[in-house]
């Protein structure tokens, strides 16, 4: 077989391991939806912990205003049934007061209740969004460590690769390497398909007879009449093969 072919095998081999790499890489996670999560998880949180904050703040002040209208009343009260107020409509005016006071304590201890379960339910909320925020976190720390792993991992075999493949190419006659080079660019980087038995295993079509025969036997280069790419088939090396054989356009 004309020894430029198994060399273009050799190269055909590299080029698809690099391939699989750099879809490998590609595929690698970078973080990006964890990122998004993690940004949409934050503006959550912002916004439960400022409804938080407001109704903790309007309980606060009812709270105040609750403590202030009890000590009120306290005060009204000892001064009408103090014994000092004789005069009946003063009496009057200030036990009207004092049960308006009552009614505002009344309302006030009511509104406070549902701002008490209000406020408890939003710091729950608040706590389980902050823990989902954390993991995010954690999540995406990891990830992106495994990424920068994987991708240097990637990048050196990748490296490692190429080296192989300079060498490689520099043993191909340059019009093999640019045939080789042309047909890998059009066919989704396989530009040399391995026949098992009488198979192209690019395309899965039968080959003739003739072909295989003359495949094993010469000295030119054969291509695939169906999907048009290099066969190459294993045999034992040709010393006698001719090596100057120009390839099919």
């Amino acid at each position: 077989m004309h020894r430029d072919m198994d060399r273009l095998h050799e190269l055909q081999e590299i080029d698809t391991a690099i391939g699989e790499l750099q879809g490998e890489l590609r595929r690698l996670d970078d973080g990006s939806a964890l990122r998004e999560r993690l940004a949409g998880a934050r503006e959550e949180l912002e916004r439960r912990r400022s409804v938080h904050q407001d109704n903790h703040a309007v309980q606060s002040k009812k709270e105040a205003e609750l403590e202030k209208a009890d000590e009120k009343r306290k005060a009204l009260m000892g001064k009408a049934y103090g014994g000092t107020i004789s005069n009946p409509k003063e009496l009057e005016t200030l036990e009207k007061e004092i049960a308006s006071l009552g009614r505002t304590k009344d309302r006030l201890e009511t509104e406070l209740l549902a701002l008490f379960d209000t406020v408890d339910r939003e710091n729950r909320s608040v706590q389980e969004q902050d823990a989902l925020v954390a993991s995010l976190e954690r999540e995406l720390a990891e990830t992106v460590a495994t990424f920068e792993r994987e991708r240097e991992r990637l990048n050196s075999e990748i490296a490692s690769l190429q080296k192989e493949r300079a060498e490689v190419s520099g043993s191909v006659q340059p019009s093999s390497l640019q045939t080789y080079e042309r047909l890998r660019g059009r066919a989704g980087n396989l530009a040399v398909a391995v026949i098992d038995g009488r198979v192209c295993t690019a395309c899965r079509v039968n080959l003739p007879i003739v072909q295989i025969a003359r495949l094993t036997q010469g000295t030119e280069f054969e291509k695939c009449e169906s999907c048009m790419r290099l066969l190459w088939i294993e045999s034992e090396p040709d010393t006698d093969a001719d090596d100057s054989a120009s390839p099919v356009e």
